[in-house]
């Protein structure tokens, strides 16, 4: 009997992979057991409510920073792009944020949050991107910020990750697993279904808690829309030999969550602007303290940001040129 999509998970293509595409793979899966900071925490997406972090504003404030992310740089079926780019390019300055915020913790200001956002991206785009915007073209939801403060946010951003700006992306593997994974031939579109997927789950996913390989199978086999079970996963990693490394707890809680995540937004989409989720920054910082991490804390005193007018404002023990919010600016 014929069915519409993939009839089964059954992996039948082997013949599109040549040899060295197989070397290929089997080196990024093994470049990944050295990934840095896999098991260290800012924004943890581990547990059962895969939402939950250890601090209520991080959690609101990484959100607000990957939606602007997705719809500012990446179009797809839910977001328009501002700029087109890649997907690689979004989830990379996903990973760069994660990996910051492992190391440090930043002044609670809607506007400190938004200009880190702006350097990942800006960062991602120079690395993966034929074309890179001007830094004054990034647009701010609430203020717009100087090249000079985005330049010195990206230094900084580079100088907390060590330089190490090259990380592996699920997107990599997706079309491998799909031909070995899935048997779908009228499944054509399973590869973009599976990137889909991941954009649409990186905003509760703490990118560095999960391995990109198992990222990449888990959304292959969601996309596939089959059921996904241990014994299942074990039986297809275990006859791919690039893929026996990939731990199937992990790939399979990286699944559970995937689909989680898509259930979550099809009940609610949010899409609240970054300054309300955040703290004004008209407040007083004093009121609410960053929670310690590992690192320096990032403060509004070193970094200076403007909008078509500027005004001076006096935060506690922080003197600093603060944006103004676009709502009080007629353009």
């Amino acid at each position: 009997m014929e069915e519409s999509g993939c009839s089964g998970i059954l992996g039948n293509l082997d013949s599109v992979i040549s040899e060295e595409e197989e070397a290929y793979i089997g080196t990024l899966v093994s470049r990944e057991n050295s990934f840095e900071g896999r098991n260290s925490r800012g924004f943890s997406s581990s547990d059962a409510s895969s939402a939950v972090p250890a601090v209520d504003w991080l959690k609101y404030a990484r959100s607000a920073a990957v939606r602007w992310i997705l719809r500012v740089g990446v179009p797809h079926s839910r977001l328009r792009g501002y700029f087109g780019f890649s997907p690689q390019t979004a989830y990379l300055s996903v990973i760069y944020l994660d990996r910051f915020f492992v190391k440090r913790t930043i002044d609670r200001q809607s506007w400190a949050i938004q200009l880190l956002s702006v350097a990942c991206l800006s960062l991602a785009a120079k690395m993966e991107e034929c074309r890179v915007p001007a830094l004054t073209e990034y647009p701010g939801e609430e203020c717009e910020f100087e090249s000079k403060a985005i330049q010195r946010m990206e230094l900084l951003v580079l100088n907390t990750l060590e330089w190490r700006m090259g990380s592996i992306t699920p997107f990599l593997y997706i079309d491998y697993f799909a031909s070995k994974f899935v048997l779908c031939r009228s499944g054509k579109g399973l590869p973009s279904r599976a990137t889909e997927l991941i954009l649409a789950a990186i905003e509760g996913m703490n990118l560095v808690d999960h391995r990109p390989s198992a990222v990449a199978a888990a959304a292959v086999f969601a996309a596939a829309g089959q059921p996904l079970t241990k014994t299942l996963l074990e039986d297809k990693i275990g006859a791919v030999s690039p893929c026996r490394s990939l731990e199937t707890d992990r790939t399979l809680s990286c699944y559970n969550l995937i689909m989680m995540m898509i259930q979550e937004s099809r009940k609610s989409q949010k899409d609240l602007p970054l300054h309300n989720l955040l703290i004004p920054f008209e407040a007083t910082p004093a009121s609410f303290p960053c929670v310690p991490c590992s690192g320096d804390v990032i403060d509004s005193s070193s970094l200076s940001t403007v909008c078509s007018k500027r005004r001076r404002l006096t935060l506690s023990s922080y003197d600093c040129n603060c944006p103004t919010s676009r709502k009080n600016n007629p353009d």
